[in-house]
C-alpha cells in the first residue's frame, strides 16, 4: 500500500470519527437532560447518567483530538513560525516533530503499563474497567506519533513548501494567531 492510500484511509477514518464523536456530543446532551429530568421533575437521581456522561466526554475528546482535528485546527501560539522563512519553518517543523515522535514513542510503553495497569480498578456505579475506559488515551498517543511522523516524512519528501506555506488569517482556526 502506497503512502497516499494510506493516507486516505486515513482521511476516511477521521470523516468516520467526525460522526461518532458528533454522536457522542449528542449523547451527551441527551443524557444530561435526562439527568436533570430525573433529578429535578421526578426528584430521582441516578448516578449511572453521570457517569456514562463522564465517560463520553472523555472519548470524544480524546478521539476528537487523535482522529479529526488538524494540524492548521490546533490552538498554537505562531509567532516565531510567522516571521520564519519558508526554510527555517521547514527546519522548526522536523525538530518539533522529530522530537514529538521521539518522547511520545519513548513514552509510549510507560503510557500502555499504566492504562492497562488499571483493569484492577472499576468504575464506582456501572462498575467498567478502567483499562477500558482510559483505552482512548492509547488510541489519541499512537495518533500524536503518526501525525508526528507523517509531518516529519512530508517536510523531508519534494512537495514541503506547501506544508510551510503561509496561511491566510481566515484560514487559521487559531484563537491567538
Amino acid at each position: 500500500m502506497t503512502l497516499e492510500r494510506l493516507r486516505h484511509r486515513v482521511w476516511q477514518l477521521s470523516r468516520a470519527a467526525e460522526w461518532v464523536s458528533a454522536g457522542m456530543f449528542v449523547g451527551i446532551f441527551v443524557l444530561f437532560v435526562v439527568s436533570v429530568f430525573q433529578r429535578h421533575v421526578l426528584a430521582q437521581p441516578v448516578s449511572w447518567v453521570d457517569e456514562v456522561i463522564l465517560m463520553l466526554f472523555l472519548w470524544s475528546t480524546f478521539l476528537t483530538e487523535a482522529l479529526v482535528l488538524g494540524a492548521r485546527e490546533q490552538v498554537t501560539f505562531d509567532v516565531i513560525w510567522d516571521a520564519a522563512s519558508p526554510r527555517a519553518r521547514r527546519v522548526i517543523g522536523l525538530v518539533a516533530s522529530a522530537l514529538v515522535a521521539v518522547l511520545f514513542t519513548l513514552a509510549a510503553p510507560t503510557i500502555w503499563s499504566y492504562v492497562t495497569f488499571l483493569w484492577r480498578e472499576r468504575t464506582n456505579v456501572l462498575e467498567w474497567r478502567l483499562d477500558w475506559v482510559y483505552s482512548c488515551f492509547l488510541v489519541y498517543w499512537v495518533a500524536v506519533i503518526v501525525r508526528a511522523a507523517d509531518r516529519f516524512l512530508r517536510l523531508c519528501s519534494s512537495g514541503w513548501v506547501e506544508e510551510v506555506r503561509d496561511v491566510a488569517a481566515d484560514e487559521k482556526a487559531n484563537v491567538l494567531g
